[in-house]
């Protein structure tokens, strides 16, 4: 009874923890929807660095794969610089990850904190390393169509170094990403997130388990749109899903 009487004597009090709670449902709905805007331009960079029409599923699991980025599919310069500026939007793709943990928290810190904080890691490293470095693994090729390469062996050993020094810089990033993408799965399927357990279906383990299983027995050139975009899908329908769920189901944050 005392309970119900403080809630009639300070109305305002409760209409204010109303208002502030839908602020944040409409700030937390709003930022999802800028990052799978923004997510789209990271397809279309996506499809400049790794698409090729003449790949099937499997091919994209070969070395077939590397030639295709170190030649730049035989797309021109400045399209290869283009594809770099998916770059830049990285630390507000991050922030999806900060959607996440507002529906993982609850779970704790191992559960509802690691795994958020391991795939912000993962995709920032990626920005940084892949989506700005990615074009540097076809600088050698594209030279070379253009001025040629009078000793094979050069071009052959820098080419090496190049590849060499890129995996190396992306080692963590992938480390982090794997890690941190069957962690986040686990964490969902606990049961005490604020999301079902059916939720990881929409994961970013799912939706990384469908790319791979479907853009592996998908012919050319679909394929590709499957499997060289996967990074997009990875992060644009896992966003829409958990931005639908938690503005649907706010008593469960």
């Amino acid at each position: 009874m005392k309970a119900y009487e403080h809630i009639i004597e300070h109305p305002t009090m409760l209409m204010t923890e109303d208002m502030k709670s839908e602020r944040f449902r409409r700030r937390l709905r709003n930022l999802g929807i800028i990052i799978a805007v923004l997510a789209v331009w990271n397809g279309v960079c996506d499809y400049i660095y790794g698409y090729s029409p003449e790949l099937n599923g499997l091919a994209y699991f070969s070395a077939r794969v590397f030639r295709v980025v170190q030649t730049a599919g035989g797309r021109p310069h400045w399209m290869l610089m283009l594809a770099q500026t998916a770059a830049w939007l990285y630390p507000i793709y991050a922030l999806s990850y900060y959607h996440w943990w507002t529906g993982m928290r609850r779970a704790g810190f191992w559960l509802g904190w690691v795994p958020p904080m391991l795939l912000a890691y993962a995709v920032l490293m990626i920005g940084g390393i892949q989506h700005a470095g990615w074009a540097f693994l076809s600088v050698l090729e594209q030279a070379k169509a253009v001025v040629g390469s009078g000793d094979p062996k050069f071009f052959a050993q820098a080419n090496n170094f190049i590849v060499q020094h890129f995996f190396m810089g992306d080692l963590s990033a992938l480390i982090a990403l794997y890690v941190g993408t069957v962690w986040h799965g686990v964490s969902i399927l606990s049961g005490k997130t604020a999301y079902p357990r059916w939720f990881v279906l929409v994961s970013p383990l799912g939706m990384l388990s469908f790319t791979m299983l479907i853009g592996a027995v998908s012919p050319a050139p679909v394929a590709g749109f499957i499997l060289a975009l996967f990074g997009t899908w990875f992060l644009l329908f896992p966003t829409i899903a958990s931005v639908i769920w938690l503005w649907r189901n706010p008593d469960r944050m």
